[in-house]
């Protein structure tokens, strides 16, 4: 979902006196608030299971996504009216459609080996799932279109966009190396989507594709834009954040999503491997965090300008996601065996920490696996219960 289309699905679900709405520490524990409801959805992609918490932090279901045949959910993302759930699947190449309400997996789409991410275009229509591809098959990394009937609940494979066939691409083709799809984000409209390349930096750089011919518009290479992770719409609409990350290397970059101009260029201050990004509902911070180096830093969503770090992330953050009343960020950990990037993911607290965010501090760590070595935690996302 778009950040415009985020933030509009959380204004309609606040009641009055959302400002209010909060989490209290009290004996040890997360309690709300308010009677506003939301769920966190945390995956573990090393024991293949959806981890529902609700906002008081009690876990109340969990979906066993083995039982069905996936493999190291990857990825999540929600319809505007959360209704429906959809993982990426990196282990066996498929996306699975969930049911939300009653956590019933309704559909599993076969879309390609290592499905990293499956992501709903606005307004609902479609869900474009990222494919790494085969790792026998040279610059095999494609875009496959998942069409919704939401009315009927019913869930097809659509349009297919191989990157290495495109000629825009094959206009650059000795630009770039290995070429597989990681991440992408649509502008407001959804008219474009902003795709970053890897999973090594090496192998990354990024399209942008026009959806509705499904072609690309715009490529960059690798030495022209370091980027291999993270996208994200500014909640204004008018730029596209990326990042990159490696060993020794974090960076972000800002781009016109309308001119396609790199408007800004930095480093993740001096954080290692810049993965997770995610704008804060309310609209007035982006958080970015450092895979490798356990911190993060606070974008200002208006002026593009760092203007706080993350000191403590809990180790090894991924992925992000926020209270829609913008007070709590929750953030996956990975764990000491890791399924996926294993020499930049190894972890040591399996699950999702809670962060303040107004003092930027970690206040708990949930686990929901604590002492099983398979825990592995990558994606999550907030469903707002409307």
């Amino acid at each position: 979902m778009n950040a415009i289309a985020r933030a509009a699905r959380y204004s309609r679900c606040l009641v009055a006196g959302v400002a209010g709405l909060g989490l209290l520490l009290q004996a040890g524990s997360i309690l709300a608030d308010s009677d506003s409801q939301y769920e966190i959805w945390a995956l573990d992609q090393g024991t293949h299971k959806i981890h529902i918490y609700d906002q008081e932090l009690r876990e109340v279901a969990d979906i066993a996504l083995g039982d069905h045949g996936v493999r190291v959910p990857h990825m999540i993302d929600f319809t505007s009216d959360g209704r429906y759930a959809f993982t990426a699947n990196v282990g066996s190449g498929n996306v699975a459609v969930i049911r939300a309400e009653d956590r019933a997996v309704v559909e599993i789409i076969e879309t390609g080996p290592r499905t990293h991410m499956a992501g709903v275009r606005p307004g609902d229509e479609v869900v474009v799932a990222d494919i790494i591809g085969d790792p026998d098959v040279e610059r095999d990394g494609k875009l496959v279109e998942i069409r919704l009937d939401l009315e009927n609940e019913r869930f097809e494979p659509g349009r297919e966009l191989r990157i290495a066939d495109d000629p825009v691409f094959q206009a650059k083709a000795d630009d770039f190396n290995d070429v597989a799809a990681i991440c992408h984000f649509d502008t407001a409209d959804g008219a474009r989507s902003f795709v970053t390349l890897g999973p090594a930096l090496p192998n990354g750089g990024l399209i942008v594709v026009d959806n509705a011919s499904f072609t690309l518009e715009k490529a960059w290479g690798p030495d022209e834009l370091q980027t291999n992770c993270g996208t994200m719409l500014t909640p204004d609409g008018q730029h596209m954040l990326l990042n990159g990350g490696g060993e020794n290397i974090g960076v972000w970059h800002a781009i016109d999503v309308n001119t396609l101009d790199i408007v800004r260029q930095d480093e993740s201050s001096q954080g290692i491997d810049a993965h997770g990004v995610r704008n804060l509902p309310n609209g007035q911070e982006i958080w970015m965090v450092n895979r490798g180096s356990s911190d993060g830093i606070v974008i200002d969503a208006t002026t593009l300008e760092v203007i706080d770090t993350l000191a403590d992330t809990g180790k090894t953050p991924d992925i992000l996601d926020f209270s829609p009343d913008s007070r709590y960020a929750f953030v996956t950990l990975r764990g000491p065996n890791p399924v996926s990037m294993p020499h930049m993911a190894q972890g040591e607290t399996p699950g999702f920490a809670v962060i303040d965010v107004e003092t930027r501090e970690v206040v708990k760590i949930i686990q929901p696996a604590e002492g099983n070595p398979e825990s592995d935690f990558h994606g999550i996302g907030v469903r707002v219960i409307h």
